[in-house]
């Protein structure tokens, strides 16, 4: 298989017609199996990817278990973004051998926005006239059966299918079949079930009882395969409702909570919360009020009550100078007296120094009284010190308790407005309607909830039967190879069953002991470490493998490195396409994320040349450097750049790989077709 050119039309980042040249060419006489398509994070490179997908599988693209309704928002939402685009579509042309004979396929898949609705139109050609032998509706179930989805994953895939594989986490059984089916051991399977109806229906000894019994059992197995594709379905589309609701249902919440409804719900809440703060309101204005009884009228006239302190002050000095005064003119006068005064006058005074003496001292003691005769204030006060204690008060502890009070009664009354604001919005009617559509919308939810766990109780209880059945029908499959038939065709067919079942058992340890080979030979080609593996166990039922060092231990792939995980998947692929024979392209995505330079350069030189004989790989130009492009050489066929042009809202196509054409001059003008 060649994949020749795929064509995008205003699909994803991609405006317009894009249709790009994937053919490989031959450079200096040999092949070159690589076309390089770089571009940065962003640009597109896996939107090329996902249009490969969706134009072979359609609503399979996406996995097993999506509904058509969510298949229907995925195709309406890869429509580019550009106003009036309604449509879009994808398109795939492939060489494809069949018995020998080349033939050209060309499949489109296109899709328009009608409405809530989206038209999906499938059209596939083959060799340029449009495919009759197959009906129109079973189209898709042919596609399939030409390159089946879980074959395709193991040669088309991204960075995150060889993380899955390197960390462990794909399905099991979702690998195992994949495998299966590209080793060619499902076949042989299928050969076996059809020759065991043929016995059944043969077999003369049992009076049709096998026939019966297997014939029962392969119905039964068939309508539990249509049940439970049905309830995965159902499921997918159940989760798809659910989803819509409950947004539904948080959009009416919100509302809800926007026109007060939040309030209304908690209204005893919020009004005694108002009660409270009122409460608080009064206290603090009550003690503001005691204060204003007291010294706090003193607060609003700092100056003025600085002033009397001062004169206060004054008028304390001035009373003991008075008193020293009057006791001094009285000691005087009782000295003038005593002419045994002590200590003895010696000077001799005369009546006129007496005279000066007693007006000064009687001027002195005089003259508080006038100051305090011309200051009625000072009068009121009374005692000096006693006031000068009380205004001190005013300064240190009225003005920061009034202050203090009055910050908080800014604080309560803030509060009691949004409290008002909040009880007025839960007064709002339209939140009581609101309330019945959350309840309703709630209980949509909770049904469908219920309902979605139903089905997936049921879904679960239809695998169990399932595997139940197909023990059976191995069982009796294995009896019928095992019993002796009376006629010579049904003689015949036991023996070509019993020689179906060993030889599947013979193929798969055969392809199981290819694949191991190729396998250590791959990882050991690719990995840093020289022989870091030895050998690999794979589990002929699961698939499940188990690494083997060079010691013959067990190696967990825990002790791996990042590097060395991503080489295993990588080298795991490689050995399924090389035991396969099925010659089908590869078409990889950013791989190199992960790896060191050393790492990378074993991928680049004894990888990508010889992975497939088309190989188309995606990368960004810190994956795939210029010293990379340059150790691919002659490998590169051709290359693309794809840029994400920020003006124009798409992703632009031009020949030529960062700034450097790997492209002949002819090879450019032909390789890319762009509208």
């Amino acid at each position: 298989m060649i994949l020749r050119s795929i064509e995008l039309v205003d699909f994803g980042l991609y405006a317009g017609t894009n249709e790009i040249d994937l053919i490989p060419r031959r450079r200096r006489g040999s092949e070159s199996p690589i076309i390089l398509i770089g571009g940065k994070n962003g640009a597109g490179k896996t939107t090329l990817l996902e249009a490969v997908r969706l134009a072979l599988y359609g609503r399979r693209a996406l996995g097993t278990r999506v509904a058509q309704s969510e298949y229907e928002t995925y195709l309406r939402e890869r429509i580019h973004r550009n106003a009036g685009v309604r449509s879009a579509a994808v398109g795939l042309e492939f060489d494809y051998a069949e018995s020998g004979v080349i033939h050209r396929y060309r499949v489109r898949r296109e899709w328009v926005v009608r409405g809530k609705n989206v038209v999906e139109t499938l059209v596939l050609n083959k060799d340029g006239t449009l495919v009759t032998s197959v009906p129109r509706e079973e189209w898709h179930y042919f596609l399939q059966e030409l390159i089946p989805p879980g074959v395709s994953q193991l040669f088309f895939f991204d960075g995150e299918k060889i993380r899955e594989i390197a960390d462990g986490e794909e399905e099991n059984e979702q690998l195992a079949d994949a495998v299966r089916g590209l080793l060619g051991i499902e076949l042989v399977g299928r050969l076996r079930t059809d020759l065991g109806l043929y016995l059944a229906r043969h077999n003369r000894n049992d009076e049709g009882s096998a026939k019966n019994k297997l014939e029962s059992v392969l119905r039964d197995h068939a309508q539990l395969e249509r049940r439970a594709i049905a309830l995965a379905e159902e499921i997918a589309e159940l989760n798809s409702v659910r989803e819509s609701q409950a947004r539904a249902a948080e959009q009416i919440r919100r509302r809800f909570i926007a026109e007060g409804g939040d309030a209304a719900a908690q209204r005893g809440r919020l009004e005694g919360e108002r009660e409270e703060v009122l409460r608080s309101i009064a206290r603090c204005e009550h003690e503001l009020r005691e204060l204003a009884n007291g010294l706090l009228p003193f607060t609003v006239a700092p100056r003025l009550v600085a002033s009397f302190q001062r004169g206060l002050r004054a008028a304390n000095a001035d009373k003991g100078t008075r008193s020293e005064a009057k006791a001094l003119q009285k000691a005087l006068a009782t000295w003038k007296k005593s002419k045994s005064a002590s200590p003895e006058r010696r000077a001799t005074w005369s009546a006129k120094h007496w005279t000066d003496l007693e007006r000064f001292l009687d001027t002195w003691s005089k003259g508080p009284k006038e100051i305090a005769r011309t200051s009625p204030a000072f009068r009121e006060v009374g005692d000096g010190k006693a006031a000068l204690t009380r205004l001190t008060e005013v300064e240190v502890a009225v003005r920061p308790k009034a202050r203090k009070i009055l910050d908080e009664l800014d604080t309560l009354g803030r509060r009691a407005a949004k409290l008002d604001a909040a009880l007025a919005r839960a007064d709002n009617a339209a939140a009581g309607i609101l309330l019945d559509e959350l309840r309703l919308a709630e209980q949509r939810v909770g049904s469908t909830e219920a309902t979605l766990q139903s089905k997936q109780a049921e879904l679960k209880e239809v695998r169990g039967q399932q595997v139940t059945l197909d023990r059976e029908r191995r069982r009796l499959l294995d009896e019928q190879a095992g019993a002796a038939a009376a006629a010579d065709r049904a003689d015949l067919a036991a023996r070509a069953a019993q020689a179906l079942l060993e030889y599947e058992y013979k193929l798969l340890d055969h392809k199981l002991a290819q694949l191991r080979g190729e396998f250590v030979r791959r990882f050991n080609q690719l990995a840093r470490k020289t022989n870091l593996v030895s050998d690999v166990k794979i589990d002929p039922k699961t698939f499940a493998t188990t690494l083997v060092d060079g010691q013959g231990r067990e190696l967990p792939k825990s002790a791996l490195s990042a590097g060395e995980k991503q080489v295993y998947a990588i080298a795991m692929l490689w050995a399924l396409a090389k035991t396969s024979g099925r010659p089908l392209p590869m078409i990889i995505d950013t791989p190199l994320a992960r790896l060191d330079s050393e790492h990378r350069g074993s991928l680049i030189e004894r990888y990508f040349p010889t992975a497939s004989h088309q190989v188309i790989l995606l990368s960004t130009d810190t994956e795939v450097d210029e010293t990379l492009v340059a150790a691919l050489g002659d490998s590169i066929s051709h290359a693309y750049r794809l840029d994400y042009d920020q003006d124009a809202a798409c992703t632009v196509v031009s020949p030529g790989y960062f700034g450097r054409s790997t492209n002949r001059p002819e090879e450019d003008r032909r390789a890319l077709q762009q509208a």
